[in-house]
Formats: C-alpha cells, sequence, structure tokens
C-alpha cells in the first residue's frame, strides 16, 4: 500500500479500518484549514491514542507513520515538533520513551555535542588558507 501523503479525518471508524492494533507511531493532528495542531507518538499503540483523539474530537484530520521502535516514532516526533514549532499546542517537548538514553537530535545541545566531536580536517583549526 502507497503511503497516505495528505490528512485522513480524525474518526474512529477510519482510525479502525486504517491502523492495526499494537503498533508504535508517531501523528500529527490538523485543524478544518489544515494546519498542523498537535504532534504525538505511541510506543505502544498508536491506534488505540488515536482513537482516544478522535474521542476527544482533537482534531480534524491526523497523519501517521508506524514505526519499527520506540526510539524511532520518538525521533520522528521531535522531527515534526520541531518543524511546526510555535503553530502546535503542545505545551512541552516530547518524553524520551522509558529506559531509552535516545536524544532529541535537533535540539541545541545535540547539536552542539555534535559538532564539538567533529573529525577537523586542518592541522591548525584557524589556519584554512591550504583548503579551499
Amino acid at each position: 500500500m502507497a503511503p497516505l501523503t495528505r490528512p485522513i479525518a480524525l474518526r474512529s471508524w477510519l482510525v479502525r479500518l486504517l491502523i492495526p492494533s499494537g503498533l508504535c507511531g508517531s501523528y500529527t493532528l490538523f485543524s478544518a484549514a489544515g494546519s498542523p495542531t498537535y504532534t504525538g507518538r505511541s510506543d505502544s499503540d498508536l491506534r488505540e491514542r488515536l482513537l482516544t483523539h478522535a474521542a476527544d474530537a482533537r482534531g480534524d484530520y491526523f497523519r501517521f507513520d508506524i514505526h519499527s521502535s520506540a526510539e524511532q516514532a520518538y525521533l520522528a516526533e521531535c522531527s515534526a515538533y520541531h518543524a511546526w514549532g510555535p503553530s502546535l499546542e503542545n505545551a512541552i517537548h516530547p518524553a524520551r520513551p522509558g529506559g531509552s538514553c535516545v536524544q532529541c537530535p535537533f535540539c541545541r545541545p545535540t547539536l552542539l555535542s555534535a559538532f564539538a566531536n567533529r573529525i577537523s580536517l586542518y592541522t591548525d583549526p584557524l589556519d584554512r588558507r591550504n583548503i579551499p
């Protein structure tokens, strides 16, 4: 089945039809106007999580992805959280999965740490004359 590229109406019957139970995944909820309003994930049952949102009428539409692990779902949620930014109702940054040490690759401390651990091609970090 080809991936769904447009938002799907957030209706319980559609969630039950499209998403098998017991899978971890990430999702974004959208308003009737098509603006992203919330991003989230489930580490154990994406279907149940979205059924709760449908029952609460939290959004009008949704997109989802199934992931092979809770860590992958977390990274996808972090990506959406940082990409959509201030337009979301999410009050706080996504939490790491229980027992996981994975860090958000989009947060400033992680980026700075990655840059600090790069291998330099320069013998003298201030001398860049010999490298185009």
